[in-house]
């Protein structure tokens, strides 16, 4: 009699052993929030937004860059551009299933197109301070950050770095010098007027990794075409694309406009100086 209860008990261990095992070991069961889109936020490629009475911009992705199009042609900022496309991420809190003029849809404040998928902004509930947003004829309610991250001036989503981050320069050219790197990483300087003196490559490679780092302190939206400014550096890039860059000197700094977008880069006269002269940088080294 003692010995089969000994017995059972040393099964009932067993059996509790397994099922701990099996628990601790099985795969964790991935419970996904209903979302306000069906979208996968790193395969979107276009982007609109109006802003009611405001303005309307449009966004192509090439590649890993955003590019502004509308109303003006810049690269846009990567943080606002990523701000934007949480909203594929957006959940529903909850779906209102009755509509009413107290949700602002007419006209809604501000419509975002994601590839296909519009969505609209509307009014702030006082009591739960959620967002009513439209989907199609569908209205939810979600978290008010998504409005509030979105862009209120066009000029603020342009990005204020001068090279884009798939933009590789391998080549500068202006009416007195070319400075080039080679196939094998060495970079060289050419005179075109034979009274240049010459600069190390190390030196070469040092002034032309400061064009990728060098961020606008002020960006103003031009029609002007880039001819109307007094110098010009063509600047090749690694994937065969190729700009000018004028460059106006002012008072307190250097206006710089790409040929390819209509912003004016503002930027210092000790920052501008080193990035349109090569032997400025090689005199300081």
């Amino acid at each position: 009699m003692k010995s089969r209860l000994l017995l059972n008990l040393l099964l009932i261990g067993v059996l509790a052993l397994l099922g701990a095992y099996l628990f601790l070991n099985q795969e964790p069961e991935i419970v996904k929030s209903d979302q306000l889109v069906d979208l996968d936020k790193n395969e979107i490629d276009r982007i609109t937004i109006v802003r009611e009475n405001s303005f309307e911009m449009d966004f192509k992705k090439n590649g890993i860059t955003w590019t502004i199009t509308k109303p003006f042609r810049a690269r846009a900022n990567s943080e606002v551009i990523k701000l934007v496309l949480d909203l594929a991420e957006a959940p529903i809190i909850n779906e209102v299933n009755k509509s009413s003029e107290k949700f602002g849809f007419n006209p809604p404040q501000y419509t975002v197109i994601l590839d296909q998928e519009i969505i609209k902004f509307g009014n702030i509930n006082d009591v739960t301070n959620e967002q009513y947003l439209k989907v199609n004829d569908r209205v939810f309610l979600t978290k008010t950050h998504h409005g509030y991250n979105l862009p209120y001036d066009p000029i603020k989503v342009v990005d204020r770095k001068l090279l884009g981050a798939e933009e590789v320069p391998v080549k500068f050219e202006t009416k007195t010098w070319r400075a080039e790197r080679g196939a094998n990483g060495i970079w060289a300087m050419t005179s075109k007027t034979g009274n240049l003196p010459m600069i190390t490559s190390a030196k070469i490679k040092i002034w032309a990794m400061g064009w990728p780092y060098t961020t606008a302190t002020q960006t103003t939206i031009t029609e002007r075409p880039t001819d109307s400014m007094t110098n010009s550096i063509k600047v090749s890039f690694e994937n065969g694309r190729q700009i000018s860059v004028s460059i106006e000197e002012i008072e307190k700094g250097y206006l710089l406009h790409r040929s390819d977008e209509d912003i004016i880069y503002k930027v210092g006269s000790d920052a501008g100086l080193r990035l349109i002269d090569p032997y400025e940088v090689a005199r300081t080294l």
